[in-house]
């Protein structure tokens, strides 16, 4: 680096903050896109292929749900000894590991019972976006948390965009299977990306990973807040559209090509809803009623679901329910880390996703139970409630002009 350019970084420079270089921010974005992509290329085939393989819907409810678990235990640990060692890229190259591993086993699970294990794995996988949004956050000023949140948010909802609707295609083409190896290809790849990532070396943490050091960053109460609102909100995603909104659809008779035109539709939509949250909505109405509304839309478009007896009007719903997850995510992420030292966020940021894992646990483990017992309409207005509790308890969050930027 010349002298000019260094003295410009050095002027730049916001408190102890220096900008990345200037190629950091969109090669990291690309490898999280083949993150994301190695986990969700197979998702719209993988409740319909676990019930095509004998599973009740209570036993297609574990396999979704295993996914949740591996979060729900792993997530804390996986901040905590992160902020320990003071990097992040060993656990992104863990993500990617997991993944392959978690694609193998599911193309030679004799039973869904084994594609339980298999879902566990690729939930391990899960774990590294703890770190990616915590390194991908030291790209920007403390002061722009959210607005980077907003961008990788973004990222990871057009790439689970992109994934779903090619894993409908291939399966719809090449059989049950062939998500299964394109994913695993696709994680190779993102591998091989890591070599470009950019880290700056950062201050590892003081103490040893332990639970009075996860108590010290819950003194934070918008990190407490968001984290159940999040925990609310995953429920009602994993029992829908990346639990038994896919079945539903074969039901009603939709082809393994419109599975992932189904999940792309709610991603698109989601993906658009973050840009226009992040810039026109929350600077207007702050981050409590946008929430608000956000889950109050995806209630609606949850509750019209028994109802619907057309895949086009299936889209429909999940354009609704896309919108709001869309314009929800970032700004919970956002409020979780905002406050807090560097030398937390990989911690903070753990306890948030391994509590919003709950729901990812609990979605399909309660749907299916429900849906086994008295069937889908039952299932869905269940879930609906769920979606209705979250936005009036997201009224609890930081009304506008007390969010950090």
């Amino acid at each position: 680096m010349s002298k000019t350019n260094a003295d410009a970084d050095t002027i730049s420079a916001v408190g102890n903050w220096f900008p990345p270089p200037r190629y950091a921010r969109p090669t990291f974005l690309l490898t999280t896109s083949l993150y994301w992509i190695c986990l969700y290329l197979y998702v719209p085939i993988l409740a319909p292929y676990a019930e095509y393989q004998g599973g009740s819907l209570a036993l297609v409810g574990l396999v979704v749900s295993a996914y949740g678990l591996a979060q729900l235990l792993l997530r804390i640990p996986v901040g905590l000894f992160s902020d320990r060692l003071g990097r992040r890229k060993p656990f992104l190259a863990l993500g990617f590991t997991a993944s392959i591993v978690a694609c193998i086993w599911f193309v030679y699970a004799p039973t869904p019972w084994s594609m339980v294990g298999a879902r566990f794995v690729s939930g391990i996988s899960a774990c590294a976006w703890v770190a990616f949004t915590v390194l991908f956050s030291s790209y920007f000023p403390s002061s722009h948390t959210t607005r980077a949140m907003g961008y990788i948010t973004f990222c990871n909802t057009l790439s689970v965009m992109g994934a779903t609707f090619l894993g409908g295609q291939i399966a719809e083409s090449f059989g049950w299977l062939a998500p299964f190896w394109a994913s695993a290809g696709v994680g190779v790849l993102g591998l091989l990306s890591l070599n470009a990532i950019y880290e700056r070396p950062s201050d590892k943490s003081s103490t040893q990973p332990s639970i009075g050091r996860l108590l010290s960053v819950l003194k934070f109460p918008e990190l407490i807040l968001a984290s159940i609102v999040a925990a609310l909100g995953q429920y009602t995603t994993f029992a829908t559209i990346f639990g038994f909104v896919p079945n539903y659809a074969v039901s009603i008779g939709a082809t393994k090509a419109q599975l992932g035109i189904l999940s792309m539709v709610g991603m698109l939509t989601s993906s658009l809803a973050i840009l226009v949250s992040s810039s026109y909505i929350v600077p207007r109405l702050g981050p409590r009623v946008t929430v608000f509304l956000s889950f109050f839309a995806i209630t609606l478009g949850t509750f019209v679901l028994p109802f619907i007896q057309s895949v086009t009007i299936l889209y429909a719903s999940q354009v609704l329910a896309g919108m709001g997850r869309g314009a929800s995510y970032p700004i919970l992420m956002g409020l979780a880390i905002a406050r807090l030292p560097d030398g937390d966020k990989a911690t903070a940021m753990g306890f948030f996703q391994a509590t919003y894992a709950i729901g990812m646990f609990a979605g399909p483990v309660c749907a299916g139970l429900i849906g086994s017992r008295w069937g889908y309409p039952e299932l869905f207005l269940s879930t609906a409630f769920v979606s209705l509790l979250t936005a009036f308890v997201s009224l609890c969050l930081p009304p506008k002009g007390k969010q950090s930027s």
